[in-house]
C-alpha cells in the first residue's frame, strides 16, 4: 500500500501568493504615475526611504557659544561664572581671577595643583580643572597657560623646565576635559615675573603659580598679557 506523502502542488500557493504580491506592487506604482507631480514626488520619497537601506545623513547643528558675546557683555559672563566657580574650593584663596570684556586670567597656586617639586597635577585638583576646562570650552579664543615657579633651586630639575611642565600639565588636562588643543599654548616663565619680591617663604608660595589667560582680541598678539603683574 502507497504512503500518502506531501502534496507535490503545494509551490503552487506560494508562488500564487508571490505573484498577488508582485502585481498588487505593479499597481501601486501605477497608481503613483497618476497623481501629480507634487503627491507623486512625496510618495516617491516615501517609498524609496522605506525600501532604501541607506539612512539619511543627520542634520549637523553648528556649536553655540554659552555666553551672549554678541550682545557686547564679552567674557564678562564668563568671569562671573568662575569666580562661582571657585567660590566652591575650599582653598580659593589660592585663586585670583581678575578679567574684563576682552580678556580674563585665572592664576592657580601651584601648591593647589601640585605636590612640592611634582608637575603631575595631583588628583585632588582634578575636579577644578574639570569645572574651569567647562567654562573655557565653549569660548573660540586663544589661551595661554603661564608656569612660574619661585627662586628656589629645585633637585634634578631647573626653575624653567618645572615652570613649563606645569604649564603644559594644566594644558594637557584642560584639553582632556574638552578644550580644544589647538587654542591653547604653554609657556614657562621661571621665577623672573614674581607677584611679590620679598625673600619670605609666604612670597615665594605666592610666587609658585600657574595663570591661565584668554583674550578675544588676539589678533594682533594672541599670546600677550593685558598687565605686567599676574
Amino acid at each position: 500500500m502507497k504512503r500518502p506523502g506531501p502534496d507535490p502542488h503545494r509551490w503552487l500557493v506560494s508562488y500564487a501568493d508571490y505573484m498577488t504580491l508582485l502585481c498588487v506592487f505593479f499597481i501601486m506604482l501605477y497608481a503613483v504615475q497618476l497623481v501629480d507631480e507634487e503627491d507623486g514626488s512625496a510618495i516617491r520619497s516615501e517609498l524609496e526611504g522605506i525600501f532604501s537601506t541607506i539612512l539619511p545623513p543627520e542634520p549637523i547643528t553648528p556649536p553655540t557659544l554659552s555666553t551672549p558675546l554678541e550682545d557686547g557683555n564679552g567674557l564678562l559672563p564668563l568671569l562671573a561664572d568662575i569666580r562661582q566657580v571657585a567660590q566652591f574650593i575650599p582653598e580659593s584663596d589660592d585663586i585670583r581671577i581678575e578679567g574684563d570684556k576682552d580678556w580674563i586670567t585665572v592664576s592657580l597656586n601651584a601648591d593647589l595643583l601640585f605636590a612640592r617639586g611634582e608637575t603631575r597635577i595631583r588628583d585632588e585638583a582634578l575636579p577644578l580643572m574639570q569645572a574651569i576646562a567647562a567654562e573655557l570650552k565653549d569660548f573660540p579664543f586663544p589661551i595661554n597657560v603661564q608656569g612660574h615657579s619661585d627662586d628656589t633651586p629645585a633637585k634634578g630639575i631647573t626653575n624653567w623646565e618645572i615652570s613649563a611642565l606645569r604649564a603644559a600639565s594644566v594644558v594637557q588636562n584642560l584639553v582632556l576635559y574638552g578644550v580644544a588643543p589647538q587654542r591653547m599654548a604653554a609657556v614657562g616663565l621661571s621665577y623672573y615675573h614674581p607677584l611679590k619680591a620679598e625673600d619670605t617663604e609666604e612670597a615665594r608660595a605666592e610666587n609658585r603659580r600657574v595663570v591661565i589667560f584668554m583674550t578675544q582680541t588676539s589678533e594682533s598678539a594672541p599670546w600677550s598679557r593685558p598687565t605686567a603683574n599676574n
